[in-house]
């Protein structure tokens, strides 16, 4: 039984964790210099591009016109949804350990936590430059 409560966490934080990256990929095209991931499933399955355009981003966010503050706010974003999905990764191929979702699932909140204080304006928006 604990089994099938793995299968349908991993399941749900994976869902989870695909809902996060659209919601990523659509904060990096409203930035001033909109940053475009491809899309993460393609015909053939998971596209390695978008996770390779997705660590790009993270240098490309030193060049937008926003505050130090909202730079780093956004490169926490990725690192978060990396993390997530690292570990729903590992999980598949290494197998089931609670840990690994546990911080799936951790990398989740933290994601959710940064992500709301950017949309409430709590992480400063205005220029440095």
């Amino acid at each position: 039984m604990a089994d099938h409560g793995d299968k349908e966490r991993f399941t749900l934080l994976g869902e989870t964790v695909m809902g996060m990256l659209e919601y990523l990929r659509e904060l990096l095209l409203n930035l001033p210099i909109p940053v475009d991931i491809p899309d993460f499933l393609g015909e053939d399955g998971p596209n390695h591009d978008a996770v390779m355009a997705l660590d790009r981003a993270r240098d490309l966010i030193d060049d937008e016109p926003v505050s130090e503050d909202r730079k780093t706010a956004y490169g926490h974003l990725i690192l978060e949804w990396f993390t997530a999905y690292e570990m729903l990764v590992l999980r598949r191929i290494a197998g089931p350990a609670p840990w690994r979702l546990d911080a799936a699932q951790f990398a989740i909140a933290r994601f959710t936590i940064i992500a709301e204080m950017i949309e409430n304006g709590a992480i400063d928006e205005h220029d440095e430059s």
